[in-house]
């Protein structure tokens, strides 16, 4: 590895220093304070950094009485305060202390968003022990190969999953009379301590099919870069924020602990029906929604008159990540909704890395936008040299926010400094990072590698398409050739009249061979194609882990 450059170093350390101050106060974090109130927060930053354990504890101080969540799949308990989200964490964090819950531990997670997931995150952190976010998508087989793996001991799990967690883990429900008692029957049996080391919270990765069982874990987050950050992110202080995203994916953990940070009303929601979403949005008068972009697809699909029927003029931003933006979705979007959306890249490892504003997205719909403050991104062809502007190559990023390290299997193999995000792209002129697909997506068709991303694009330009996924096939001549996995948008659209569209707008390696019809692609937590599924190399009930991230 080539030693990194210091001036290089210096001049990210200035980038993020000249970035977070006006984030800092364009987001209102650096608002004049009370001296009381000031004191009082410095005292629990001492305590906590910026672990997830600092949890609620800002808010608790700035604003107690101020709603801090709002579950909104929980009529019982909807919404509550700042005061007293701190007060359960607190009570919780005791309790997962006396039953065990201790630095050099491992604790699992398994539920949807929600205010006890919510308070769990920052109540194991409290006790030091580490916490492993499992997906909700596992089969048992998984949650029992993830926790043999990250050498779970104690899981806790909404009653939902009951039926998935192995006989040999304790498990702790959290709706569940048989675990843990409802947070608001559980006695005050004082302050936690900061633990002697921080928790590492572990967030499954999304690497090579097939492989280990990796986790990367994290610990704090740099403050000047969160407030970089909002120097782009038009999200404030005392917002309201709706994460109809996962919490067990990096995406939706991110936001979480931003909203904490920012003393955000978070808005949790189970599950992001399209109309819903608008519903919330009016009802809350919602300011930043967490999202992934099939989800930007069903709210575009909405009926004209559903979405005339609800006010979505709180909104300043629409965060999406996860899976690229296909089409002209990002046009579409913004056309009814407005100029608010914004597209986020970046790997559950180097966590944010760019950002495209609604403006970058009306110059070029398909991109990722420019590298945050303090983000180093190169393309890199096999050998790790730099390829020229415009030109494919491996995507590498280096960042503040990086992991600490990889959990359960080892580290991958970086270049300068660089942590390879497993993507293929390209950097345009003005600096833009598109994103071609993954490097293991990638079919090699007659000596030529195809993206599948390519394909798809110039597909779902056929009107009798409305949604498609591009896999390959063995073929004993081209050794690969391309099937397009089609859902119609009616059933006029035969077989032959799409092919015959593809020889007339595709080059010769990137015109699909065969055609399958399907209902609907299945898809990840985040929207993405689980291409191995329609490529017929697995069943859902097979998939890895690793494939339902």
């Amino acid at each position: 590895m080539r030693p990194l450059d210091p001036l290089r170093n210096v001049a990210e350390a200035a980038d993020i220093a000249r970035a977070g101050t006006i984030g800092a106060v364009r987001s209102g974090l650096a608002k004049p304070r009370n001296p009381l109130v000031a004191s009082r927060m410095v005292s629990a930053l001492r305590k906590w950094g910026t672990t997830p354990g600092l949890g609620f504890a800002l808010g608790a101080v700035r604003d107690p009485e101020a709603t801090a969540i709002v579950d909104v799949d929980d009529p019982q308990q909807e919404e509550i305060t700042f005061a007293d989200a701190e007060y359960c964490t607190t009570v919780l964090a005791n309790s997962l202390l006396d039953r065990g819950a201790q630095p050099g531990t491992t604790v699992g997670l398994l539920g949807r968003n929600s205010r006890a997931y919510a308070e769990t995150i920052v109540a194991v952190s409290r006790t030091g022990a580490d916490l492993v976010y499992l997906n909700t998508g596992s089969s048992a087989e998984q949650v029992a190969a993830v926790c043999a793996a990250h050498d779970i001991t104690m899981l806790i799990r909404d009653r939902e999953f009951a039926d998935l967690c192995p006989d040999t883990v304790l498990t702790l429900g959290l709706d569940d009379p048989a675990g843990i008692p409802l947070l608001d029957c559980m006695p005050w049996s004082g302050d936690v301590s900061a633990p002697r080391q921080a928790s590492k919270h572990v967030i499954l990765t999304s690497g090579t099919t097939g492989g280990p069982l990796r986790g990367a874990a994290r610990t704090t987050a740099p403050l000047d870069s969160v407030a970089a950050l909002l120097n782009t992110f038009p999200t404030k202080v005392g917002g309201v924020t709706l994460l109809a995203a996962p919490m067990f994916h990096a995406w939706g953990w991110m936001h979480h602990r931003l909203a904490s940070v920012l003393d955000s009303t978070q808005v949790l929601l189970r599950h992001p029906d399209p109309e819903r979403i608008l519903a919330l949005a009016q009802a809350y008068e919602v300011d930043t929604i967490i999202t992934v972009p099939v989800t930007l697809k069903r709210l575009v699909d909405l009926p004209e008159e559903t979405k005339q029927r609800y006010d979505f003029s709180s909104v300043r931003c629409v965060a999406v990540s996860g899976s690229a933006i296909p089409g002209d979705l990002a046009t579409q979007f913004m056309n009814d909704f407005g100029d608010v959306l914004y597209n986020l890249y970046g790997t559950t490892e180097a966590a944010y890395a760019t950002i495209a504003t609604p403006e970058d997205l009306r110059e070029d719909p398909h991109t990722a936008g420019r590298p945050m403050p303090g983000v180093r991104i190169e393309v890199l062809d096999r050998k790790g040299r730099t390829v020229p502007k415009g030109k494919d190559g491996r995507v590498y990023v280096r960042s503040r926010t990086s992991i600490s390290e990889y959990m359960a299997d080892g580290t991958r193999g970086s270049i300068k400094g660089m942590v390879p995000t497993g993507d293929i792209g390209c950097i345009d002129e003005a600096g833009r990072l598109t994103i071609k697909g993954r490097a293991d997506d990638v079919v090699v068709t007659g000596g030529e590698n195809v993206h599948p991303t390519e394909v798809e694009e110039v597909l779902r330009l056929h009107p009798g398409i409305a949604d498609v996924a591009v896999t390959g096939r063995p073929d004993p001549v081209y050794g690969s050739v391309l099937v397009a996995h089609v859902v119609p948008a009616d059933d006029q659209l035969t077989d032959d009249e799409l092919l015959d569209w593809a020889r007339h707008n595709l080059g010769p390696h990137h015109r699909p061979r065969e055609v399958r019809r399907i209902a609907e692609l299945p898809r990840n937590a985040t929207g993405k194609v689980l291409r191995r599924v329609l490529a017929g190399e697995v069943t859902i009930d097979e998939l890895d882990e690793e494939d339902l991230l």
